[in-house]
């Protein structure tokens, strides 16, 4: 599949629908407004959705989450390429159903939850965030650390407090590992930022989690009773990505199976790989 509509052309944040597992959000990198476009297995826009108390400088990814039988939608504002910002946000709201552009194609909602925070140890870069359902977390990982580190927040669906989160650190992730002198020596991103982060996502059924670099899928998996902090600091399975100028976004499918993964450009494709 490729996206047909020429407006999604730095597609940074992806999410499979909880609703309508054919179809996908997703979201533009800085210098779009807050929507969301609703996308259709043909790669045809559905509808824009509007979050209208958010601000879009720089997102840079989405998750899409059940919690207590309810469909939800996380969109993170946490790019940071100068490691500067005092201004990062997540905001959380109930997925609305896609079949309600049918009759409007462009839907306008407010989100739920606006959780403002900072980092414990400084600004950092971020491109990878995904929520962890069982322990009520939201966990980040940094992209410009080597090695990346893992930081969490709380799941907060009902904030109402200006003072901003603290994002902790949690540790090192496992088994992400610089780029080798014969991959820097590759042009462009898939060289010197081969081991940079991405994206980041946790599977439907909480037992496997996948993170994006530029030039690699990293599989964790863990036990279930083991915590992900645990799973996080073991060595994952390296998937390298084959057909895109550089990997960008990423999510699970509904089946817990099949990652989807994509890339910014004109018109861009969607690849579907099989989780082993």
């Amino acid at each position: 599949m490729r996206v047909a509509d020429k407006r999604l052309n730095e597609i940074s944040g992806m999410g499979s629908s909880l609703h309508r597992p054919d179809v996908l959000w997703v979201h533009n990198d800085s210098g779009d407004t807050p929507r969301l476009f609703a996308i259709g297995p043909d790669g045809e826009t559905l509808g824009i959705l509007e979050i209208t108390n958010a601000t879009a400088r720089d997102w840079e990814e989405m998750a899409l989450f059940e919690l207590d039988g309810e469909p939800w939608m996380l969109i993170a504002d946490v790019g940071d390429n100068n490691a500067v910002r005092h201004d990062l946000a997540i905001y959380l709201l109930p997925e609305p159903d896609p079949a309600q552009f049918a009759e409007k194609p462009v839907l306008q909602v407010e989100a739920t939850s606006v959780l403002p925070f900072r980092y414990e140890d400084g600004p950092r870069d971020c491109e990878g965030v995904a929520v962890d359902v069982a322990s009520r977390r939201i966990f980040l990982i940094s992209k410009r650390t080597e090695p990346p580190v893992l930081y969490d927040l709380p799941l907060e669906l009902e904030h109402d407090n200006d003072a901003p989160l603290v994002a902790k650190r949690i540790i090192p992730m496992a088994g992400i590992v610089p780029p080798t002198s014969a991959e820097r020596a590759i042009p462009g991103r898939l060289g010197q930022y081969r081991s940079q982060v991405t994206a980041f996502d946790i599977s439907p059924n909480n037992r496997s989690a996948a993170v994006l670099t530029y030039g690699n899928l990293y599989l964790y998996r863990r036990n279930a009773d083991q915590p992900w902090t645990d799973a996080f600091g073991q060595q994952p399975q390296r998937i390298p990505i084959r057909g895109l100028p550089q990997a960008e976004s990423m999510c699970f499918d509904g089946d817990s199976r099949t990652i989807l993964v994509t890339t910014e450009a004109d018109r861009p494709p969607v690849l579907r790989l099989q989780r082993p």
